[in-house]
């Protein structure tokens, strides 16, 4: 079995410099990325990672793809992530959060599309809400605009990323629509969190069939489980831990997408060091143990972040490079390891 483990938001930020990875205890990560032969890569979203992968084009046409992940069925129109966010004035600019910050009920996300749906209906837009934190809409036409994941969004001041491209001036018009809507909806006056006053349009595209090299797909994320059917690969929840997955040994090339650890762009260091020490426990000393025992041939780790990421395949044999010094998490997200000098230990 040639596994592939994908981990967003394994590296923070670089201009937090060292400080979230002190004294981060990672025994099995270390071994694995010291062990196997890595390159540094650029940042990278999940979202982002996921249509290389599958080979889709840098415009992101994901949104259908989710939409079948969500248990929806993308048929032949055209579909666009509406996501709900809040955005707040901080100095002079408009801040986006996203909805994971905003605790909304499926009550509130079906009354919120409702109501968007009529407002746009002379355009022919239909949104909808399979989960309350993700929305979608469809369209009549697939759109000529460029814009940019939520997830990339969050944090972040929404001017320099808005809808941009031959429709680009219709659609921020929308998106001043959507917010006038929604910041006039009952719901947002009666709401006790953050209100959901916007929308995030982004990932237009049609349903197509895709290719990729992997048979199965372990995952939990409405996209990833979207992009495996598209392709023809059987597709599985995400187990608690790595023990569960080498038990199945009937795929040769799965990929595994890693529960999503907490957003770096909030700043909340605590959850993301409890995040990868959950990791450590339940996926990285069980896929290396896996390597130890011969239950995986080779394993492949994708570690993604926002400024950098970095990727190593590790063979059994690899594992016998004992030489090798395990440098602490940090170095690889610095920039002052990467596959050359990996080589050179």
């Amino acid at each position: 079995m040639n596994c592939h483990l994908l981990v967003p938001n394994l590296f923070w930020p670089a201009a937090a410099g060292a400080e979230p990875y002190r004294d981060l205890k990672t025994p099995s990560l270390q071994t694995l990325l010291a062990r196997g032969r890595g390159a540094r890569t650029g940042g990278s979203s999940l979202e982002r990672w996921l249509a290389g992968a599958y080979g889709l084009p840098d415009d992101l046409p994901l949104a259908p793809f989710a939409v079948r992940g969500d248990g929806g069925e993308p048929g032949d129109h055209c579909w666009m992530h509406a996501d709900p966010v809040h955005l707040r004035l901080h100095g002079d600019h408009l801040v986006l959060a996203d909805a994971s910050r905003l605790s909304i009920t499926a009550d509130e996300a079906q009354e919120f599309v409702a109501a968007l749906t009529a407002h746009f209906a002379t355009e022919g837009m239909l949104f909808v809400a399979p989960s309350p934190q993700r929305w979608y809409l469809r369209l009549a036409a697939e759109p000529r605009m460029r814009a940019i994941p939520t997830s990339e969004m969050a944090g972040r001041s929404i001017e320099p990323f808005l809808p941009s491209g031959e429709d680009g001036a219709r659609w921020r018009r929308f998106f001043n629509e959507a917010q006038m809507v929604l910041h006039a909806h009952p719901r947002n006056e009666a709401r006790d969190a953050l209100p959901v006053n916007s929308v995030w349009f982004w990932g237009a595209g049609r349903a197509r069939p895709l290719a990729s090299s992997h048979d199965v797909v372990w995952s939990d994320h409405p996209l990833a489980a979207g992009l495996a059917m598209a392709s023809g690969a059987a597709m599985r929840p995400l187990p608690d831990a790595g023990a569960s997955q080498l038990q199945e040994t009937s795929f040769n090339n799965p990929l595994i997408v890693a529960a999503s650890l907490p957003a770096t762009a909030y700043g909340d260091i605590a959850d993301w060091r409890d995040g990868i020490a959950a990791l450590e426990r339940t996926w990285f000393a069980p896929l290396l143990s896996g390597l130890k025992s011969a239950a995986l041939e080779t394993l492949t780790l994708h570690g993604l972040g926002p400024d950098h990421g970095y990727t190593v395949a590790v063979s059994r044999r690899d594992l016998w490079r004992l030489w090798r010094l395990k440098p602490p998490l940090q170095a690889y997200a610095n920039g002052k390891l990467d596959g050359a000098a990996d080589e050179r230990q």
